[in-house]
């Protein structure tokens, strides 16, 4: 397609088609969310007994719109929320955005600034505004957009008007974006002032502790100031090659609180190890872990280790993030524990309930995230499951999977709806309510295609035995329903917006 379709077309030709396409995007969107708009109306009932559940039909339906789609039930439930303003407030809007003459970028800043109006007339007046306005408000920057919307809001319905009440309000704190390069990650945030100074003066009294040949520029000290804080040490400690180095003499040894896991194939540490710490490690993926330092003491700067040979590799940090090989090379240079991942085949099930630690490792190894279509949640902030409930399903490799909790909910308790099966090599299969199988193979396979996760057939089951089938009673509740939750919440918001000024 790319190499013939335009050959020999003329330029206008060329720009024309970017514009076809364009509404045709805009116009398949639309479609996409009309459908997701009807499937919201079929499954999520407010007087169904399951409203109150953690997981409740809302929960159900992101799933199967996250798993269609193969994004984050995070997403699908802002996609189902953009679908029912379209269809339920903003019916002159939604007809522009099927015809194609708006935008997704459009559509979603409008739904999103509008979430606050309650009053039908409201929305109908509003949604006749912006139809015969948003036409001129394509081509408009991301804040000249707001502001466009903001404006008939306030006109219409000040107290719909969504803004930050007060600063105190804006405070949050990030770690992590998406455009971070490996390596490296960004933290920002905002803090009220006192907290600020607090810390900016904490961070520039930690960096001032390394002696003038440390080699790091000031922006690197206070990074790495902030780290060491996080760590709950008092002091930075020092980077240069000095003997007797005073700041090293006048302060502890640092000491951390954290586990940091990084999972690696044997052909990276192959590269990256001496022949000593290559000693004693198994042919398997690995998972060296950078420990406290009491279990693992760092080599004094006074006695540097030798510089490790960097080779091509891999290497995965908390299995999400991909770290550079140098970076792994400091770790063992710097004292990290290797602990191998051996793939347990034809392993005998356990007795108990709850996975020993070596095969809670295998399986977060091998999984490396939640195992539900498009979700990314990292594997050790997720529950091991049973496909196959215990004791039925025997705590075995080839029966533990990595779910994070919306979705380990879903799969125990809307018994019927969503069915999960594992094979042996580690495959899961999801049927969706609707009869749509989603397979998802473990994460390890992207990134280590040479290791073989296979763990052989689940043994045939015990005995059967006796326990309750009624997994409803043991669903968390809510104390109120989504929909009486996002009631009081907009309630609360209007009645903030009417004690204060608008921003403008």
């Amino acid at each position: 397609m790319f190499d013939s379709n335009f050959v020999g077309v003329t330029d206008a030709a060329v720009v024309a088609a970017i514009a076809d396409g364009a509404r045709a995007e805009a116009a398949a969107a639309a479609r996409r969310l009309a459908a997701i708009a009807e499937l919201k109306r079929r499954r999520v009932l407010d007087d169904d007994e399951r409203a109150r559940w953690a997981c409740d039909g809302w929960d159900c339906a992101a799933a199967e719109v996250a798993a269609a789609m193969n994004i984050t039930s995070r997403k699908a439930s802002g996609q189902m929320r953009i679908a029912v303003a379209l269809r339920d407030h903003l019916p002159a809007v939604a007809e522009l955005f099927s015809r194609g003459d708006l935008s997704a970028r459009v559509v979603g800043a409008i739904t999103w600034r509008t979430q606050l109006i309650t009053d039908e007339a409201v929305w109908a007046v509003i949604d006749r505004a912006i139809a015969t306005r948003a036409g001129t408000w394509g081509p408009l920057a991301e804040d000249k957009l707001i502001a466009a919307v903001d404006a008939l809001v306030l006109e219409f319905d000040k107290d719909a008007l969504l803004h930050a009440k007060r600063a105190e309000r804006t405070r949050d704190f990030f770690v992590g974006d998406r455009e971070d390069e490996n390596g490296v990650t960004s933290v920002w945030g905002r803090l009220n002032a006192a907290d600020a100074a607090a810390l900016k003066g904490k961070i520039a009294a930690m960096a001032a502790t390394v002696c003038d040949n440390d080699p790091r520029t000031a922006n690197e000290r206070r990074a790495d100031a902030l780290r060491a804080l996080a760590d709950n040490n008092d002091h930075l400690p020092c980077a240069c090659d000095t003997p007797n180095c005073p700041a090293r003499e006048n302060h502890p040894a640092p000491r951390s609180s954290v586990v940091v896991t990084v999972y690696t194939d044997q052909a990276t540490l192959d590269g990256l190890q001496n022949t000593t710490q290559q000693q004693n490690t198994a042919p398997e993926l690995t998972e060296p872990e950078a420990a406290a330092p009491q279990a693992a003491p760092a080599a004094p700067p006074s006695t540097p280790a030798p510089a490790a040979p960097v080779s091509a590799g891999t290497a995965l940090l908390s299995g999400t993030e991909v770290m550079p090989t140098p970076l792994l090379a400091q770790l063992l240079r710097n004292g990290a524990k290797i602990r191998p991942l051996c793939t347990p085949i034809d392993a005998q099930p356990e007795s108990g309930y709850r996975p020993s630690a070596q095969l809670a490792r295998f399986v977060r190894g091998r999984d490396l995230t939640c195992r539900f279509p498009g979700c990314t949640a990292p594997a050790q902030n997720c529950d091991i499951d049973h496909v196959i409930p215990y004791p039925l399903g025997a705590t075995h490799p080839s029966n533990l999977a990595c779910l994070c909790r919306k979705h380990h909910l879903l799969k125990t308790f809307w018994t019927g709806d969503w069915k999960l099966e594992l094979l042996p090599d580690g495959a899961a299969v999801w049927t969706s309510p609707t009869g749509k199988r989603y397979t998802t193979h473990p994460g390890s396979r992207s990134y280590f295609p040479d290791w073989d996760t296979h763990t052989g057939e689940l043994p045939p089951p015990p005995t059967p035995q006796r326990f309750s089938t009624d997994r409803a009673l043991m669903m968390p509740q809510r104390q109120r329903t989504r929909a009486q939750d996002r009631a009081a919440r907009i309630k609360a918001e209007r009645k903030h917006n009417n004690s204060d000024p608008p921003p403008f």
